[in-house]
This record gives structure tokens, sequence and C-alpha cells, in this order.
């Protein structure tokens, strides 16, 4: 079958190879694979040949922006968009995990516009800073999509002509449902790194990569562009205690994944949905600031033990601000023998059927 290749890229960084490194060996399975039974060798090959095979997985254009939905009722195709980003498309319904695909200047651009987006069931906002909804807005009015987020990105939704009946606030402890997909809002709470490490250290770190990376001042006009992006957020203050929101999305009751976008303090709520569940199939969580925010993000995984984790928010401008992910994927295998990490380009599609738990790389 032809493979799409998707809308072509800008510039020198074309992202569209479809690499993984899958860190860490695993000894035994993962808890959250014991629901597979046992599968004989030959159904297990069948399975990973449909996954395969189906069109949704061959494609590096994602589904909100026209790409191929998975024909098998039992395949996610989960894809990377860059930064915090991620679309999660699953029996017919695309949901996107924040919204920030037009990013700051001299970000490495993901090969998706806004304006490409013309098919959303719902937007989960983690956080209502800029870097984390910028485009949530636009994509909305465009395409009619619930906004699922904390209070604080009511009015940034609404100066970009979202409808309030779109809009969906949550605290922490409700439950929305679509036709096999449950998502619950979990509390969490905004990265606290600056405070772990001495005063002005990570000011003096980005001051430091930005000259090992040659970074010339903003031009005119790209001063304009980040002040126009960052305009499509809030800076609300509360957002760092009351504004950071976690999902745990169950497919069919039984495939689970969690999506965060801040490596903040555990909260109690999370200890508590951490406890009701059985397992967490996949994660995707935040890196930032190289090493200093991998302990939190071990915290992270280390509170929800997922078997296969993503990790964004590490994607900088360039080649030194982009950080590795093997620092911090050793760091879970390290606690965590059994959690695969994977690294993956924008836009791959990876795989997973929900009752079997195989993923395919595809592409």
């Amino acid at each position: 079958m032809k493979r799409d290749h998707g809308p072509a890229e800008p510039g020198r960084y074309v992202l569209v190879a479809a690499l993984i490194a899958t860190l860490g060996t695993m000894p035994e399975a993962h808890p959250s694979t014991r629901a597979r039974g046992a599968l004989s060798q030959v159904e297990g090959q069948n399975v990973r040949q449909a996954i395969q095979q189906d069109p949704a997985c061959q494609s590096l254009t994602p589904a909100a922006a026209g790409g191929p939905l998975p024909r098998n009722d039992d395949t996610l195709v989960v894809r990377w968009l860059g930064h915090t980003n991620y679309e999660l498309a699953y029996r017919g319904n695309v949901f996107l995990l924040d919204a920030y695909y037009e990013r700051l200047p001299r970000s490495h651009p993901i090969g998706l516009a806004p304006a490409a987006i013309t098919r959303a069931t719902a937007i989960f906002i983690g956080h209502a800073h800029f870097d984390h909804m910028a485009d949530a807005g636009s994509v909305a009015a465009r395409t009619g999509a619930a906004v699922v987020g904390a209070s604080f990105a009511r009015d940034v939704l609404s100066k970009a002509g979202v409808p309030a009946r779109q809009f969906i606030a949550v605290k922490g402890g409700e439950r929305q449902e679509w036709p096999g997909v449950t998502a619950d809002a979990v509390l969490g709470h905004h990265n606290v790194i600056a405070s772990t490490v001495p005063e002005g250290f990570l000011e003096r770190q980005q001051g430091a990569l930005q000259a090992a990376a040659l970074q010339t001042p903003l031009s005119e006009a790209e001063t304009k562009q980040a002040e126009a992006v960052r305009a499509r957020g809030s800076r609300d203050p509360g957002i760092a205690t009351a504004g950071v929101v976690n999902y745990l999305l169950t497919f069919d009751g039984r495939f689970r994944v969690l999506f965060a976008d801040s490596p903040g303090p555990i909260t109690g709520a999370e200890r508590a949905i951490a406890q009701q569940v059985p397992g967490v199939d996949v994660a995707m969580l935040p890196y930032v600031n190289f090493e200093a925010g991998i302990p939190p993000l071990v915290d992270l995984a280390t509170t929800f033990k997922p078997a296969t984790v993503f990790l964004g928010h590490h994607d900088g401008a360039g080649t030194m601000l982009w950080a590795s992910n093997y620092p911090a994927a050793y760091a879970i295998r390290r606690v965590l023998p059994q959690t695969r990490t994977l690294d993956v380009l924008y836009r791959t599609p990876v795989c997973f059927n929900t009752t079997t738990r195989d993923m395919v790389i595809g592409w």
C-alpha cells in the first residue's frame, strides 16, 4: 500500500523518518499487559499484521487534518504533535491533548498548521498557559469540538470566538463520556522545578544553551510573532495550584491512557486515582528543564506505573535546546524496568490494540 507522507514541511528540520528507541527490556510482563490472555504466536502475529495494514498506521497525516481513521474498533492511534500535543484516534473520534501548533519563532516545524485541522471531537487542555492552548480557540471554533479544561481557559477561548456552550470547565473529579471512551479529570500541579535548584540556575542554563546554539536575537518580525502567540494563553498565577488538570482516558473499559502536561508535585487526587486503576497502558509525560526536570518526571512515572511512556515538552529550538530523551528514559528504567519509553518523531502513528495491547510503530 502506498504510504502517505503527509504535508510538506518548510525549513531544514524535516522530521519525517519513523525513528523509535525502545529503552529498556521487559524482564516480565507489565501488569497492564496480563489481560491479554494466552494468545498463540499465530494469533499474535495476525493481530500485529492487521494493525500494520491499517491505513491509519501507515500515514503521517493526523486524522484531525484529514488523515485516515483506524479501521478496527480495537485500534487506538497515538501521535505526538510536538511539545505536549498529542492526537488520539479511536472509533471515529479524534481527541486532541493540548493545542499548541503555531509555536514560538524558530521552533521545529511539526508539519501541521492549525488551519489544517478540520476534525476533532474534543480538545483536552492540561493548563491554560499559551504553550499548551494557544491554538485551542481557533481549532474549536472551526471544528465545533468541545474543549475540556480548567476555568482559566475560558476567557482565552471566548476571545478566540469559541461559544460558551463548547467549553466544559473542570476542577478534577469530573468524567466526560463518548461511545466507548471515558475521560476522568484529575487535579495536578504546575511544576516547581525552579524552587528545587539554586536561584538563577535555570536562567543561566538557558543562556548557556542559547549561546552554544549560536542563537541570534529575534528579529522585529519574530518578536511580534512571539508576542502574538504568548497572548493566546493565560498568565493567571492561580493556574499553578488550581489550573493544572491531568486526564485519564479509558477505551472500551480496559485500555487506559494518562495525559499530564506539567510535572508538578504529586497531588492527593493523582495518588487516589492511581490506586483505583489496575494499571496505565500509556502515559504522556512532560520532560522539561533537562536534568532538573528528571526527578519530577520519575515521580509521575512511579505514581502511575505505565507500560509505555511518551515524553513531551523537551523539543526546544535548534539542537542544543532539544533535550535528549535518553537520560530521562534511563531514569525511568532504573525504577520501572518493565516500562518502555518511546522516542518518536512528530506525527508518527503509534498504534495499539486495546484488547491484546500489541503495539506497532507505523509508517
